[in-house]
């Protein structure tokens, strides 16, 4: 699976949006270095390249990328249930390929947006291991911060499939839940665009009303709800999206199995990464927060009171 790089208009348009100048980036990597090296409980082998990443997907704020980069590291200390043993070739990963879909695609929106779609394959509701998925979708995070950098991100969640012990399993009352909010929404320098919910069927309303309290208020602003899947062509151009969608990507088994391949591909970069890129919470100079950014208060429930699913 190979992530195309930007056309030149696309290109155009990412360095206006941002005002990207490179040689202050420059600068600001070596900034960012140098701050690494004087915190004692933070790592700092990272390459310039990931740095310079991180740096734009936080629209080159040096102090929200300490921060950015902090709660990354932090996370793969205190959450060893998503960061140890991260080997694509193991069971219970190759298991949840062939269960989920979880994908990136290939081609850029024309605004330089970057689509990741979610679909279950195996409906039975024991096969749909959420933490599983979530180590999954961290290494994929992971392997794009390796690779990439776009404009933006567009999130495709498919229904299709989803049963009320499905949705159970989601309840935002699990502890494991928050954490994996927390490793997905926070540690990463990955901007949101829009988030498309698919094939929603009426419950749908009253499972997002219970994960509004933990979710940022501009993230909700976000969530468009559909009926359908047809629905999402008059927001992603129709030709990158995959066959199944009436696009030209691909069909969703091979844009799966090729994000399985290269996955594998990088199993001793996840081997050497699980040792050096932690944190060692002992040596922290400042505690960091107790309550995670993610906790809101109860206000953005109304936004899912008058839910529209077109």
């Amino acid at each position: 699976m190979t992530l195309e790089a930007p056309t030149a208009e696309q290109a155009k348009r990412m360095r206006q949006e941002l005002d990207q100048d490179p040689e202050v980036t420059k600068e600001d990597v070596k900034r960012l270095r140098e701050w690494l090296k004087k915190q004692p409980h933070l790592p700092s082998h990272m390459e310039d390249e990931r740095l310079e990443r991180f740096l734009y997907g936080c629209k080159f704020s040096l102090e929200r990328t300490k921060q950015v980069l902090d709660t990354y590291y932090r996370v793969r200390a205190t959450t060893p249930e998503f960061f140890v043993d991260r080997n694509p070739m193991a069971d219970e990963i190759q298991e949840n390929g062939a269960n989920l879909s979880y994908f990136v695609l290939p081609k850029l929106t024309s605004e330089g947006y970057r689509v990741t779609i979610f679909r279950l394959h195996a409906t039975e509701v024991e096969k749909f291991c959420v933490s599983t998925l979530t180590k999954r979708v961290i290494m994929v995070l992971d392997v794009r911060l390796k690779e990439e950098k776009c404009l933006s991100n567009i999130m495709v969640v498919d229904f299709q499939g989803f049963t009320l012990q499905h949705f159970a399993r989601l309840s935002p009352t699990l502890s494991s839940i928050r954490k994996s909010m927390l490793c997905v929404q926070d540690a990463f320098p990955l901007r949101l665009h829009q988030v498309h919910f698919a094939n929603c069927m009426p419950i749908v309303d009253k499972v997002f009303a219970a994960f509004a309290p933990m979710l940022k208020e501009k993230l909700v602003k976000k969530f468009f709800f559909h009926s359908n899947v047809q629905k999402l062509h008059t927001y992603i151009d129709p030709e990158i999206l995959p066959n199944e969608y009436g696009g030209k990507a691909g069909t969703f088994s091979e844009l799966n199995d090729a994000w399985m391949r290269k996955l594998e591909s990088y199993r001793k970069w996840f081997q050497e990464e699980e040792t050096k890129s932690k944190s060692d919470e002992s040596k922290r100079l400042k505690a960091m927060p107790t309550s995670s950014v993610l906790i809101q208060d109860g206000s953005v429930e109304g936004s899912f009171r008058k839910l529209v699913i077109d």
